[in-house]
């Protein structure tokens, strides 16, 4: 089955003390390349989230964005530490007499917010959160995200398809007008030749040697032959339609074998002596050119 490399999909969990969202989004690339924020009370559960993802994902760069809501009671402490604070307030009474004031009368509430404010006065400490016993549950989103995923995917890529069935029967039917025409060249150039000869030498009298000429025809008919290129490409038009109905990743076999169509339709375009082979080959290597870019979104 085709499958694009781009899609987005969205998956959600919810309880009374706990929710999390997962958001995957997915775009071309080369090889794999997968980017996961998430809370780092869940930073645990990072490598579980990405092999659940690349268990159904082969190929392309896949960005994961994942927000959670813990509300337990007991997932955050606040603490004050009463000896810093102290010290502070000692700082503060030592800074008045510094500056000429024995006894400096400070605002009690003015004083705490300041030191309220004091670095490391008041801490905050979350509690542990047991990843193992939400793993079940975080996993049922991330599930459900590359369930919509995939499925994005798989619709994109059953469009791709259909445009590369349409574009090998183009490709197919121009290959097979160029073999019919082929032949035609080559007597083409036989009776051209023949002619020409005929017009320099019949004010000499002298006939043209028909040997001779066979033997140049020959030598032009093994120039400009294209079976072989022909043969190869037609069965690499075959190959492509086996590969897309394949299981498996087929994007990169995709490339390789849109390489060799280009190889066998530049080889068929320097060969080409006639004006209508040239410009099938033209549609023919317009028609791989629109293959090749829509290849590069295949997994």
């Amino acid at each position: 089955m085709v499958k694009s490399m781009t899609g987005f999909g969205r998956g959600s969990y919810e309880e009374d003390s706990f929710s999390v969202t997962i958001e995957i989004k997915s775009v071309n690339h080369r090889y794999n390349e997968t980017a996961i924020r998430l809370p780092h009370f869940l930073n645990p559960l990072e490598d579980k989230i990405r092999k659940t993802i690349l268990a159904s994902v082969a190929r392309g760069r896949i960005d994961v964005f994942v927000t959670a809501r813990y509300t337990n009671q007991d997932a955050v402490t606040v603490s004050v530490d009463r000896p810093l604070a102290a010290a502070y307030h000692q700082a503060l009474q030592e800074v008045g007499q510094a500056i000429g004031i024995a006894s400096p009368t400070i605002s009690e509430q003015a004083e705490i917010l300041y030191l309220a404010r004091c670095p490391e006065v008041i801490t905050t400490k979350e509690g542990l959160f047991d990843c193992d016993a939400y793993w079940p549950k975080i996993k049922e989103a991330v599930d459900q995200a590359v369930g919509a995923l995939v499925a994005m995917r798989e619709a994109e890529g059953r469009n791709i398809a259909s445009d590369f069935y349409n574009r090998l029967d183009i490709i197919e039917k121009n290959v097979l007008e160029i073999e019919k025409r082929s032949p035609e060249v080559v007597a083409e150039y036989q009776a051209k030749l023949s002619e020409r000869l005929d017009a320099l030498l019949a004010d000499k009298k002298i006939a043209a040697d028909p040997d001779r000429v066979l033997q140049e025809v020959a030598i032009f008919a093994d120039r400009v032959s294209i079976t072989e290129e022909i043969v190869r490409l037609k069965s690499h038009i075959r190959q492509f339609r086996v590969i897309l109905e394949a299981s498996q990743p087929i994007g990169r076999k995709l490339d390789f074998l849109v390489q060799e169509f280009n190889r066998e339709a530049n080889t068929i375009a320097s060969k080409a002596n006639d004006f209508e082979l040239a410009k099938m080959v033209v549609d023919v290597k317009a028609e791989i050119e629109k293959i090749r870019e829509q290849v590069q979104n295949i997994e």
